[in-house]
């Protein structure tokens, strides 16, 4: 195996959730050349990423167009963790020799290996659905934890931006991000905001964040006691949004791609996931964290209410009390793990 291609073209979290899979590539094949495929608004998370040596772009050509652009590269193998029909026909196409992907689709026959999963029952790791689908190539299942690497000056500017807006960062750094993208049920913004206030109250610099389209910052100016430093929706780039997560002290999230950057990150996280099983944390959590449980990621998942046949998620029953008192357990552990690496 010379050239290999990994094929992720949906959102950031699935991207980040993927990336062991080029760990465990480089583990087993040094010497292979590793290239992803990705949309043109994920592919910044590869960026600097030593077990990503290329980033291909599907900008959504046509199916010849990025057939073209995959034969003249000669790849060995491609796996696929996202298969859609465009992209597998163009690989078919392309005569890359080794097609690995999920049996799930009708289309799935064009692979030359077939794994067999039921991704929507979530029973286990997205990012371990990935890594199995390395068997036919005869790599080991392990796990690796996600990757994203930000560079020195990419975390100073982010510190300049915080210090802007008066941040001095002799308390802790707390960043809300209540959007989820639309992936998930959110927690209530009613809840972020009052937690907030709790945060800032309890002697703690709050900062909030939000993805495209999500901005909330009029509503919470105008219901909060405190006011947090607002970083406004669409503002900053995604490199830039990680190196922000970067320096907070801890990040409090629903399920969101951005609460898979501050894992990828080692930022503490606190986050509020669905109940049913496409979104909950099984699937979807922090990886590796979830359900083996890391300390420096807390994770609460809201009940279902209803009957049967009428079910759904009440995310306003996690209370602002529950999180509460996890993010004051994560900020004593970062706290207390900053002060013995200091000793």
């Amino acid at each position: 195996m010379n050239k290999i291609l990994v094929v992720r073209t949906d959102r950031v979290g699935d991207v980040l959730l993927t990336t062991p899979v080029s760990t465990a590539l480089r583990q087993a094949f040094p010497a292979a050349r590793i290239s992803w495929l990705v949309r043109p608004y994920t592919a910044p998370l590869l960026e600097h990423n030593p077990d990503v040596d290329q980033i291909l772009v599907d900008r959504g050509a046509s199916a010849g167009e990025l057939t073209a652009q995959i034969k003249k590269e000669n790849f060995d193998a491609a796996i696929v963790a996202y298969p859609r029909w465009r992209i597998v026909w163009a690989l078919w196409r392309a005569g890359v020799p080794v097609r690995i992907g999920p049996a799930s689709k009708l289309y799935s026959v064009l692979f030359t290996q077939r794994i067999w999963q039921h991704r929507s029952e979530g029973k286990k790791h997205e990012a371990d659905y990935n890594l199995e689908l390395l068997e036919p190539l005869g790599v080991p299942f392990k796990r690796y934890p996600t990757r994203l690497v930000l560079t020195d000056a990419e975390k100073r500017n982010a510190r300049q931006t915080l210090e802007s807006h008066r941040l001095t960062f002799s308390k802790p750094v707390v960043i809300l991000h209540p959007g989820s993208g639309g992936s998930s049920a959110r927690w209530p913004l009613t809840h972020f905001m009052e937690l907030g206030d709790k945060l800032q109250a309890a002697g703690c610099d709050v900062v909030v964040t939000g993805g495209p389209g999500e901005n909330y910052q009029n509503i919470m100016i105008d219901n909060m006691h405190r006011i947090p430093v607002f970083i406004a929706a669409g503002s900053v780039s995604l490199r830039e949004l990680a190196a922000l997560f970067s320096c907070a002290d801890l990040v409090v999230t629903n399920s969101t791609g951005p609460l898979h950057v501050a894992v990828a990150l080692n930022v503490p996280t606190v986050s509020i996931y669905s109940p049913i099983p496409t979104c909950h944390p099984t699937r979807w959590g922090p990886y590796p964290a979830y359900p083996e449980g890391r300390k420096e990621h807390a994770v609460l998942v809201a009940p279902l209410i209803g009957e049967e046949g009428n079910v759904q998620e009440d995310m306003g029953a996690v209370s602002v009390e529950e999180v509460w008192r996890l993010c004051q357990n994560q900020l004593a552990r970062k706290a207390a793990s900053a002060g013995s690496a200091k000793a």
